[in-house]
């Protein structure tokens, strides 16, 4: 992934100072979202899941998970848009 975003043409948008301080904030606000949903699941909830029966007694509604539904999925996406912004 980084090799094919530091080799791919840019748009001269992008290269803006602006551009640079939306991709911060966008790896801050997805990292916020994978580390407190880590945090929540705690590690056995966020490996070993429902696969080996190892299910929390309820659902979470917390933060994150009061924000959106998936938020490790959410927060990868948002580190990943921020690579590439």
């Amino acid at each position: 992934f980084s090799e094919v975003t530091r080799t791919h043409p840019t748009v001269d948008l992008v290269n803006h100072t602006y551009a640079e301080y939306v991709g911060w904030t966008l790896m801050a606000v997805g990292m916020l979202l994978v580390a407190s949903s880590f945090y929540r699941l705690g590690f056995m909830g966020t490996y070993m899941g429902d696969y080996f029966g190892i299910l929390l007694d309820e659902k979470l509604t917390g933060f994150p998970f009061n924000v959106v539904d998936n938020p490790m999925y959410w927060g990868s996406t948002l580190n990943f848009l921020s690579i590439a912004v």
